[in-house]
């Protein structure tokens, strides 16, 4: 073909002058344009349809729920505990221990044996041989020791009930207070996720409202926790 040959011809000085060099380069390049199948054979990138750059994806930093909350929406107000008389817990729980036990005596134990070996041999009008081991059981109608014993464990006892009834009541006021501090924060992780998303603001802010909302609903277990324990 014409044109391919055009195309590779040698561009040589051998023109007479430079305005017919010139001439030649855009003859040659002229062919090219007009015929793109010429052009296959020597031009090093395809002639198909362009490749397009790929379409970014933009990250969207998750909040803790990612149910799509509104910040516009109003946070849950705050609940106040309820005025628990703690006196009338603690007797009520006071009352739940088992009765006292009605065999509560302080017993001291003393054994003895009697041997032929070591008594006279006519000391045998007993009947009981010439052997014999005996058992004494002495049971004071006072005991000291058992009444420290009993002051002890009603120490204990009535200890352990205070804690557990304080724990109760301040684990409900300090639930009620999660609840409230977790709703204001989830409301400030959205309203900062839009932030974020509009280019208002690094997305520092929206991770740091995101630790909190954590923080917040890790605390809400831990009170939901200690209301079940001291029940």
């Amino acid at each position: 073909m014409i044109i391919v040959a055009a195309l590779f011809a040698p561009i040589t000085a051998t023109a007479e002058t430079e305005a017919q060099l010139e001439a030649a380069k855009e003859e040659t390049l002229r062919l090219a344009a007009m015929e793109d199948k010429t052009a296959q054979a020597w031009w090093p990138w395809k002639s198909d349809e362009v490749e397009k750059p790929p379409e970014p994806k933009v990250y969207k930093t998750p909040t803790m729920v990612d149910d799509g909350l509104d910040y516009h929406d109003k946070p849950a107000a705050l609940v106040q505990a309820p005025a628990l008389d703690a006196d009338a817990i603690y007797k009520s729980v006071l009352g739940c221990y088992p009765e006292k036990s009605k065999f509560d005596i302080d017993v001291d134990l003393r054994a003895a044996i009697r041997s032929s070996d070591v008594l006279d041999l006519e000391d045998t009008a007993t009947g009981l041989g010439k052997s014999y081991v005996g058992i004494v059981a002495k049971m004071p109608l006072y005991s000291g020791k058992e009444l420290d014993r009993e002051k002890e464990r009603e120490y204990m006892r009535r200890k352990d009930t205070a804690k557990a009834v304080a724990d109760f009541i301040s684990a409900i006021a300090g639930r009620n207070h999660a609840v409230r501090e977790l709703a204001l924060y989830r409301s400030l992780e959205a309203r900062s996720a839009v932030r974020v998303q509009q280019g208002v603001t690094e997305a520092t802010e929206q991770v740091g409202y995101l630790e909190k909302v954590a923080s917040s609903q890790e605390k809400l277990i831990t009170e939901e926790t200690k209301i079940m324990e001291s029940r």
